[in-house]
């Protein structure tokens, strides 16, 4: 995983500098990506003759965090080109636990394959910005489920006015504080720059790129040609309706049960097979853990993956709103502050979900990490979290990167432990992604209520369909913010193409009461191997589940909140 920034501008070093304002700009966006990728920075410049005798600067730093095989800093170098890569392939390339995705991704473009060809066959979140040296052609692409961050400068190029091109993984205070408008790439958007086509324009003293006739922008991997990959695109699910005779103990969901299971196992595995090998006593890999259903199982799944004896790191984040000074006994014997209470409904669930998974996985060491959160600690991230979760902007936004902000951070206690205890696992496993697919909001049952089995598909399929443009760019960047790299089993394009082929009866079935037909399939499979507990568990959004949600209102500097978004678990 890394952090990447490329911009585009006039020469800095003619006779006509431009404002120096402008380099510090640049540099903000660098700085501000070092935390996402620690490990090894670098920067290519390379300078394109324009045929009036100006030339372009174009500038690509990567900040890389190592995850698999030998540390590869970045942006890497050939002769054909140079590549940054912020991005993990999980299928469609063969790559060794040994070896390196990044070098593999970099010798196929070495050898002449085709940029879109080339994407086009593998699975995997992926930010990926690359310069063709042979014809001066820039080329970025993001992954269809927009599982990675690339945010844009010009927002909108319309042919307006501007001075720079930027792309970068997150923007920078600097820029905040410029009112930079920007904008994030989203599912599988990319493009391309013919460089030479660029102009540079004067206008009021000022030095102007003009793209008009260089840059060409698609809304997806699709676009400009045909594939037979599964992978280009989010795959419709099935519309077949149920019978009218359908038994309420439907037999076929539990024939289907342990194909569920090694399906999503597949997936799991495939995400933690290739981590480093831990510091000794730390956990390679750490779960956010809310004590919900769709977590739980992919603990569980972990835990079938690893190798005996590594611990998994649970990650529970609990919030203490503001406290009020309270009168603790008798009027007029003075008043004491309250105590904060982390016993939010997250953390009660988590405890008693850890607690199911020793009594079911016994043999495995479950460390759960209860990072709690005062008022006065979220109030001074307050600006950082805004600065990162730039461009999404409302106050449910905030609301839901808080929890994500402090659980990459790390900083907590395990257990039963006032010891401080720092997470080590550079990788997160997240469950975002079960609701949409197998019906766990209660707008599924809504819809199943007002128009049957027809609204239920249409609304899944709405839910299914609006993955890339949702918030997984904005999480992304929240994660990433202390060198964190997500990774999201449910939303596995492979997974997805699977759960897409059932019928949604075998997926969710709304005449049962809440806790049992919404996401039944996934119930089926956590109750079979016995988490029981686990299983029966409701759906509760993040930001009440772990009371970020009080730390909103006035003064947060982010807008109000917006119909119809996405509750995270």
């Amino acid at each position: 995983m890394c952090g990447l920034t490329l911009t585009i501008r006039h020469d800095p070093t003619s006779e006509d500098t431009p404002s120096s304002s402008i380099s510090a700009l640049l540099d903000s966006f660098r700085s501000t990506n070092t935390q996402r990728g620690p490990d090894s920075q670098r920067t290519y410049t390379h300078l394109v003759e324009l045929e009036n005798g100006q030339r372009l600067e174009v500038s690509l730093t990567a900040t890389v965090l190592g995850l698999r095989g030998e540390l590869t800093a970045q942006p890497i170098i050939g002769e054909r080109g140079v590549l940054g890569w912020n991005g993990q392939v999980f299928e469609g390339l063969d790559v060794k636990e040994d070896e390196n995705d990044t070098w593999k991704i970099f010798e196929r473009l070495e050898n002449g394959e085709d940029v879109k060809q080339l994407l086009r066959g593998i699975e995997g979140p992926f930010a990926f910005i690359y310069l063709d040296l042979r014809s001066d052609t820039l080329h970025y692409q993001l992954d269809p489920l927009s599982r990675r961050s690339l945010i844009i400068h010009p927002s909108e190029y319309d042919g307006s006015d501007t001075d720079k091109f930027v792309l970068s993984s997150s923007r920078s205070s600097i820029a905040r504080e410029q009112s930079l408008d920007m904008r994030a790439l989203l599912g599988g958007e990319g493009g391309a720059i013919r460089l030479r086509d660029v102009s540079i324009l004067e206008k009021e003293e000022n030095l102007i790129l003009d793209l008009s006739d260089a840059m060409t922008q698609r809304k997806s991997l699709d676009e400009g040609g045909s594939s037979s990959s599964p992978w280009t695109r989010v795959t419709p699910i099935n519309t077949i309706l149920p019978t009218s005779d359908l038994p309420i103990e439907n037999p076929l969901i539990h024939a289907e049960v342990p194909r569920f299971i090694e399906e999503l196992k597949q997936s799991v595995k495939r995400r933690i097979e290739n981590i480093p090998t831990p510091e000794k006593g730390y956990a390679r890999v750490a779960v956010l853990f809310s004590g919900g259903i769709d977590c739980t199982f992919l603990a569980y799944l972990i835990h079938l993956c690893l190798p005996a004896g590594e611990p998994i790191d649970l990650i529970n984040v609990a919030f203490s709103p503001a406290l009020k000074v309270v009168n603790p006994n008798d009027k007029g014997k003075g008043k004491a502050p309250a105590q904060p209470t982390y016993d939010v409904p997250d953390r009660l669930s988590g405890r008693d979900a850890v607690d199911e998974l020793r009594e079911v996985c016994g043999d495995r060491e479950w460390r759960f990490v209860e990072i709690n959160v005062p008022f006065d600690e979220a109030r001074n991230h307050r600006q950082n979290v805004i600065d990162l979760m730039y461009p999404s902007s409302t106050e449910m936004d905030h609301s839901l990167a808080l929890p994500l902000y402090f659980a990459s951070r790390g900083n907590g206690t395990l257990q039963g432990s006032d010891e401080p205890y720092q997470v080590k696992a550079k990788v997160y496993i997240s469950g975002l992604g079960a609701d949409e697919q197998l019906g766990g909001y209660a707008r599924h049952r809504h819809a199943y209520q007002r128009e049957g089995w027809e609204g239920l598909i249409s609304e899944t399929q709405m839910d299914i369909a609006r993955l890339p443009t949702r918030n997984l760019s904005r999480d992304d960047r929240m994660l990433s913010s202390h060198a964190r790299d997500a990774r999201y089993p449910y939303l596995s394009l492979s997974f997805i193409s699977y759960l897409s082929s059932l019928p949604i009866n075998i997926k969710c079935d709304p005449r049962l009461g809440e806790g049992q037909g919404d996401k039944i399939l996934l119930r089926k499979a956590v109750e079979s191997v016995g988490l029981r507990r686990a299983s029966g568990r409701v759906k509760r959004a993040m930001q009440f589940g772990t009371r970020s949600s009080k730390l909103g209102g006035s003064g947060t500097g982010v807008k109000g909140p917006k119909a119809g978004e996405r509750q995270v678990e």
